[in-house]
């Protein structure tokens, strides 16, 4: 009886393991990728040069309440440590935080970060400052509003927004 039952045992597990797994239902594609667009280069360099011109972390790269990056911050800064290698400048940290201890912590997970990546932090490579360029210095606002004036909405009686005249998109 034994025996018998140590050779039915045997058997199923042969034929059990003999079978084929089953096929991945997430495995990634095979193959060649899709074609890319003629402007994937044209994206890159332009996209290259928003990330120059503003060199911006915020609160949105970083997981909440800590001082971790996220994945989207983690890319950025990838980015931002390639063009700081090759043309220089610093990350603008923005933030909107009151939590002084946090926003240090948060500063040194940048500078970490950076340094990782192969830029050289001996210098400051990160400030707290407001993002995208300067602006608009006070002698242009003013040169702008003395030549083009205040707008002024017209306010229509039925509270909705006014339409455009017949004939005009």
């Amino acid at each position: 009886m034994r025996t018998l039952l140590a050779c039915t045992l045997t058997l199923c597990a042969i034929c059990t393991a003999c079978n084929a797994p089953s096929p991945r239902l997430n495995a990634p594609p095979h193959g060649v990728p899709e074609a890319t667009s003629d402007l994937q280069g044209t994206f890159v360099y332009m996209t290259d040069n928003a990330l120059l011109n503003d060199m911006t972390v915020s609160d949105i790269h970083f997981l909440p309440h800590r001082p971790i990056l996220s994945a989207l911050g983690e890319q950025r800064l990838s980015r931002l440590a390639q063009l700081m290698e090759a043309w220089g400048g610093m990350v603008r940290f923005s933030t909107n935080l009151e939590d002084e201890d946090l926003i240090e912590e948060r500063t040194e997970a940048i500078r970490a970060f950076l340094s990782e990546a192969g830029v050289d932090t001996s210098t400051p490579v990160v400030t707290h400052d407001l993002p995208g360029g300067a602006g608009l210095e006070a002698r242009e606002v003013i040169l702008i509003k003395a030549d083009k004036g205040t707008y002024k909405p017209e306010k229509s009686e039925s509270g909705s927004p006014p339409q455009p005249a017949a004939g005009r998109p």
